[in-house]
């Protein structure tokens, strides 16, 4: 189970057009004594520019969480979000699709092409509130993916269970040849005697 340990700084990005929702964000994320760095992305074509520098043999870090509205100036949020996880060091970034839109078919499309949470913008600063709990749980969940000393960890625990595993299919495959062995010197040793029964002395 995931710990909620604190995580110092939480690097977030906001591609929204609404300064008043962006305000909102912030006072949340304070609320939830969250230690963050906010960027924040006004038009889909900023933020177009802005993931295709990750696509580059060098780049730098991803943002640890995407908070994507789908009413963009210039184009939708979800074809921002189709080209991010296009990218290979974006597409393990945490996205909360942060929108007014109450269409479920938004929400299943969005969940299709990889967002985490479709969030609604409620209309009450206490109604946004669960957001915060929500990015908290999200970024621990990606420290625990990206985090050196624990991504090594984890590659040494799948590591020592391929090697189990190996050394397992390795002795069964030692005993089903013994096995086999034996059960063909039985087989020889039945044939011969069959072989005698069957053949008759001379008279």
């Amino acid at each position: 189970m995931d710990t909620l340990a604190p995580l110092t700084p939480l690097t977030i990005l906001a591609v929204d057009d609404n300064p008043a929702d962006i305000y909102t964000v912030q006072r949340v994320l304070t609320a939830h004594a969250l230690t963050y760095d906010l960027q924040v992305i006004e038009n889909a074509d900023q933020a177009f520019s802005f993931f295709d520098q990750f696509a580059e043999p060098v780049h730098t870090q991803c943002p640890d969480i995407l908070l994507l509205d789908l009413n963009l100036p210039q184009r939708n949020g979800k074809e921002l979000l189709q080209h991010l996880k296009a990218i290979s060091a974006c597409a393990t970034m945490r996205v909360v699709i942060l929108t007014s839109s109450r269409n479920p078919a938004d929400r299943a499309e969005t969940l299709a092409l990889g967002a985490d949470v479709f969030f609604e913008k409620p209309f009450h600063l206490t109604d946004f509130l669960p957001l915060g709990m929500i990015l908290k749980t999200l970024a621990v969940r990606h420290a625990s993916v990206h985090t050196p000393a624990q991504a090594g960890r984890a590659l040494h625990v799948r590591s020592e269970r391929l090697r189990q595993e190996s050394e397992r299919l390795r002795q069964e495959s030692q005993a089903l040849v013994a096995r086999v062995q034996v059960l063909c010197a039985k087989s020889m040793q039945s044939l011969r005697k069959a072989a005698m029964l069957i053949v008759k002395p001379k008279v």
